[in-house]
């Protein structure tokens, strides 16, 4: 052989040690980066196994989710134009308690909540909220492919229910309408011990959704004093964040680790897309080789458990919209693709939060101003003659602000632009400059 050669190989066999020394202390950083992850999560006590986060089985004798499933079975055997009566009337309803239905369709609703059908449903539904448990048999197994069809009947369920209690009250049934509102709010915590995080905003959808209806029974006939004690009582059970920090943790355990223990082919056929073209061809196919790269899938790893970890911790603190930005800011600057695809816009999410509290405790305070008008014929000077407790305004920390002029009154949270824009509702794709605000108007 000549010596040129020998010297060729050589050099090839250098480079091959040297390129294997690189890897194995790459391997051996990025090992060291993830079980440092691990380690952090278990001395602040996060949950560490599937187990830990997944609810326990319920007896069907107790079991809500039953009724649930069999009240949305039976309106969705019902068809409606090209459509099934659940859907339909989930979306007329929608309409009608935003006040946006022409003569024609208002018709068609007051046709359609009537018919019989949908009693019944109604009815199975408030026999439902009166078991103690609900949980919906999800394969928790099935990772990013588990699959959620009951979400979207609970949101037409809502809609139907909450639309059906404002009927009553325009047609001069109120008593029949505040009766409906106890139903309306445990129908809305259907979801609270469900580990998913989508289904923590479908839950959040659904009390905001109560808490709107319940302002515009209101201004045509407030609850009296033993309604609204029980009303009270349900809306202060709500104020829970714990049901949004368990869906945080477990969408790490079932969804992030179930992604990352995935093989190099199951991730292939898994619905994992980093980039909209071409997504089955040779860009994919070398996304997914990099992701599998070990020092990059370790990395990958360890990065998205710490985004994870500070995002359950930035979910328990009280709210600032600067550590929101800088949590999401900071998980797009880093170049791991997984953690990019799952990292959940927690931000986002928390002010989501934080709306559902702010309208819960808007609708206490006014439920109390409105007892105090109704003994002392007129609304107190400050919220502070209330003597309410827990009525802070999630995004300041302060009392929510409260303004009275006659018979009418503005309740309000600041918003989370944390600014006090003096009681000014949001308008249609309005960014910041608005309060998330009960202008109550009194006898028109």
């Amino acid at each position: 052989m000549k010596k040129r050669s020998v010297k060729i190989l050589k050099g090839i066999a250098i480079v091959i040690v040297v390129l294997g020394l690189i890897y194995a202390i790459a391997v051996g950083v990025s090992s060291a980066k993830l079980r440092q992850a691990y380690t952090d999560l278990k001395k602040d006590g996060r949950p560490m196994e599937p187990a830990d986060v997944i609810p326990p089985e319920v007896a069907d004798t107790e079991n809500a989710a039953l009724l649930y499933e069999s009240a949305a079975l039976l309106l969705k055997a019902q068809p409606v134009s090209e459509e099934n009566l659940l859907e339909y009337l989930g979306d007329i309803s929608d309409k009608f308690i935003k006040e946006s239905l022409d003569s024609d369709k208002l018709d068609e609703f007051k046709q359609l909540i009537g018919q019989d059908v949908v009693t019944q449903a109604l009815s199975i539904v408030e026999q439902g909220t009166r078991r103690d448990s609900c949980r919906f048999d999800l394969d928790y197994d099935e990772g990013l492919n588990m699959l959620l069809p009951h979400l979207s009947d609970l949101r037409d369920l809502a809609r139907i229910l909450c639309a059906k209690a404002y009927f009553e009250a325009k047609t001069g049934n109120p008593d029949t309408a505040w009766d409906m509102v106890p139903v309306q709010l445990k129908f809305a915590d259907a979801l609270r011990a469900e580990p998913v995080l989508i289904s923590q905003l479908v839950r959040i959808y659904m009390i905001r959704l109560s808490c709107d209806t319940i302002k515009k029974l209101c201004e045509i006939a407030p609850p009296n004093v033993q309604q609204s004690g029980n009303i009270q009582s349900l809306l202060k059970d709500l104020d829970d964040i714990q049901p949004l920090i368990h869906s945080v943790d477990a969408e790490r355990l079932l969804i992030g680790e179930w992604v990352f223990n995935l093989t190099k082919d199951e991730m292939y056929t898994t619905n994992l897309q980093y980039n909209d073209e071409d997504d089955t061809g040779l860009f994919h196919k070398l996304i997914i080789f990099g992701i599998t790269f070990k020092p990059l899938f370790l990395a990958d790893h360890a990065a998205y458990l710490r985004f994870m970890h500070e995002g359950a911790r930035f979910i328990e603190r009280p709210y600032s919209c600067e550590p929101g930005k800088v949590l999401e800011k900071g998980i797009q600057k880093k170049r791991y693709i997984l953690t990019n695809i799952l990292a959940v816009a927690l931000g986002r999410v928390k002010v989501l939060h934080c709306e559902m509290i702010a309208e819960l405790r808007i609708v206490q305070a006014g439920f109390a101003l409105l007892q105090h008008k109704q003994t002392e014929d007129t609304f107190p000077a400050t919220l502070d003659a209330l003597k309410l407790q827990n009525i802070n305004d999630p995004f300041s920390d302060g009392l929510l602000l409260y303004k009275t002029e006659g018979q009418s009154f503005i309740l309000y949270s600041v918003g989370p632009d944390q600014k006090d824009n003096d009681g000014s509702p949001r308008q249609k794709k309005q960014e910041t400059d608005w309060d998330i605000v009960w202008n109550f108007p009194g006898k028109r």
